[in-house]
């Protein structure tokens, strides 16, 4: 969080056993009843309302208590008073205080789930620093910042490390102005104008383009869009489709004053039969792929693919049945799992693999070849 708030007193070193965890779960939600309550709550009533959230099963009054002193000793204003039971008797109750901390006292705009995810989303939309995503996270922060104390917020820092973004995304890979185009188009419907590098290529070339969305993938960013028609370039197959511009490549981006019609298709539905986010002008096709048993797991946990069917066998193997996928993603991805898998369909893909592991065993049974140790002066 924010540098230089007051260290952890020595005294949460007497805490009991209880998870940390989950009484920072139990006190963060205490925290959003006792601001919301119009009048004092007993102890039963405030197990009755973290039951009615989910956030305990069971728990006895003197943990209740002992959470309440963990709100007095974080700096928040917790009066202890009376009150009348149901049934006639006098029991404690607790009420916020006014007064005392004016700025902590204001009524939390955020609950414990947004709050212990705003590290990691930070961390995630780390590559898309300057833009209206960043914005909105550091704009909850800020918030969370008026709302907690220092104390507090010092504990929460302290628990960060319990939950790592691997591998961290570099943050200010790309440039605001140019995101902040791409999040116009996007959200207006605007054709952008952008100079795009390909694989194929060795210098920028122009393009316009229909952005539908901007992906996160692997660390990267991308924008999904189609190509738009343009004078002087010829109509080609799957002008139509989806596309994926890695954002890396993009030196330049415009955007427009011609507008489109989005495609009622989602681009998070086009990606439903992807492993990443691979597209092709080619139709998908059916696959049949036994996993040996030392692969197996992992096939079924990750998973190999996101609509997979898995059938077990009786050896511990696998056999997944994907109803859509394309061979130009597929294959590689087999290739990369060796001999722990066996194409069983399509027959012709099979034996494209076994022709690419005869030429990789040809490739590795003569001696390596020897690197040249200098290049040339023109190099």
């Amino acid at each position: 969080m924010r540098p230089g708030l007051v260290a952890k007193p020595a005294s949460e070193d007497a805490m009991d056993s209880l998870s940390r965890h989950e009484q920072l779960l139990r006190v963060f939600h205490l925290i959003d009843i006792l601001f919301g309550a119009r009048q004092p709550l007993s102890t039963a009533e405030l197990k009755d309302r973290l039951q009615s959230r989910g956030v305990i099963d069971e728990m006895s009054d003197k943990n209740i208590r002992r959470d309440v002193e963990f709100l007095v000793r974080f700096g928040y204003a917790v009066k202890e008073t009376k009150k009348r039971s149901p049934r006639g008797a006098t029991v404690q109750a607790w009420e916020i205080r006014p007064g005392r901390g004016a700025v902590e006292l204001t009524a939390p705009a955020i609950t414990l789930p947004e709050l212990l995810s705003l590290a990691v989303a930070r961390d995630l939309l780390a590559p898309l620093a300057g833009t209206i995503y960043w914005r909105g996270v550091s704009q909850v922060i800020d918030k969370l910042e008026r709302v907690a104390t220092p104390e507090l917020l010092t504990y929460v820092g302290d628990h960060q490390e319990g939950l790592v973004v691997h591998p961290r995304p570099a943050r200010g890979k790309y440039r605001s102005r140019m995101l902040n185009a791409v999040h116009r188009a996007i959200r207006n419907s605007l054709e952008l104008e952008i100079r795009y590098t390909s694989l194929a290529d060795t210098k920028p070339k122009k393009s316009t383009i229909r952005p539908e969305a901007i992906v996160l993938y692997d660390g990267a960013v991308y924008i999904a869009a189609r190509r738009a028609a343009s004078a002087g370039r010829k109509a080609s197959r799957g002008d139509g489709d989806i596309r994926f511009f890695k954002l890396d490549r993009v030196t330049d981006a415009r955007v427009t004053s011609r507008t489109f019609d989005r495609p009622p298709t989602p681009v998070a539905d086009l990606l439903a039969d992807s492993i990443t986010i691979y597209r092709s002008t080619d139709p998908p096709r059916r696959y049949r792929i036994r996993v040996e048993p030392e692969r197996a797991r992992w096939a079924v946990e990750k998973p190999f693919h996101p609509r997979q069917k898995v059938r077990q066998q009786a050896d511990g193997g696998v056999i997944l049945e994907i109803e859509r996928a394309w061979d130009g993603e597929m294959i590689p991805q087999l290739l990369a799992l060796g001999e722990m898998v066996e194409v069983l369909d399509p027959l012709d893909v099979r034996e494209r693999i076994a022709d690419m592991a005869r030429a990789i065993v040809a490739r590795y049974s003569g001696r390596p070849r020897r690197a040249a140790d200098t290049l040339p002066a023109s190099g």
